[in-house]
């Protein structure tokens, strides 16, 4: 992941996925596909990625500008596929400002998930958790990658899956998991 900020032309994170560019591109476009990557398990998921996504979106020849100012720009490299996202800078929407850095962190976690689904579990359905700090959960990993404030890590005895962590939040992504086996590691996480 590269990752730059300047308060005159706001933040750039680029990010390439190993696969395809049209099949990333889906994942941008299709709303069963986005749901395989995008944020966790909420009630208001499905609410979010219709606001997000699709109802306050602009689509371009495989650019997608969400809120209108956050746009993403996909393209085809030797490796898979190049997303860029560019934020505008702080202050084009006042209302959100802030917000900004979280909403920053955010589309980091976001993208590493989407990474992460492509490359290690491509259309496979999650289950998720999420904690608004840093939980133990008494597991080890193999780094995905770190930002300057996430690091991710691939644990094989989730599915494999991804477990994101920073000061101000943890989040689980396990595949073919039971009711019981994500409740037991939900219990872990309120326990730490």
């Amino acid at each position: 992941m590269i990752f730059h900020e300047s308060d005159a032309d706001g933040v750039r994170i680029e990010i390439t996925v190993a696969a395809p560019v049209e099949e990333v591109w889906q994942s941008f476009r299709d709303k069963e596909k986005i749901f395989h990557w995008h944020g966790w398990d909420a009630p208001e998921l499905e609410a979010e990625i219709d606001l997000i996504f699709f109802s306050h979106a602009e689509e371009g020849d495989r650019t997608l500008t969400v809120q209108g100012h956050d746009t993403f720009t996909l393209s085809s490299v030797p490796e898979g596929t190049r997303i860029v996202l560019t934020r505008a800078p702080k202050g084009t929407s006042p209302e959100w400002d802030d917000y900004y850095d979280d909403i920053t962190e955010g589309w980091i976690t976001f993208l590493h998930q989407l990474k992460f689904a492509h490359e290690f579990q491509p259309g496979v359905a999650r289950r998720t958790l999420f904690w608004p700090r840093e939980v133990s959960l008494g597991v080890s990993g193999k780094p995905f990658f770190e930002s300057p404030n996430q690091r991710g890590y691939v644990v094989e005895e989730w599915g494999p899956g991804l477990l994101i962590t920073c000061p101000k939040m943890t989040v689980v992504t396990t595949y073919g998991f039971s009711d019981e086996e994500l409740e037991a590691l939900r219990q872990k996480g309120e326990d730490s």
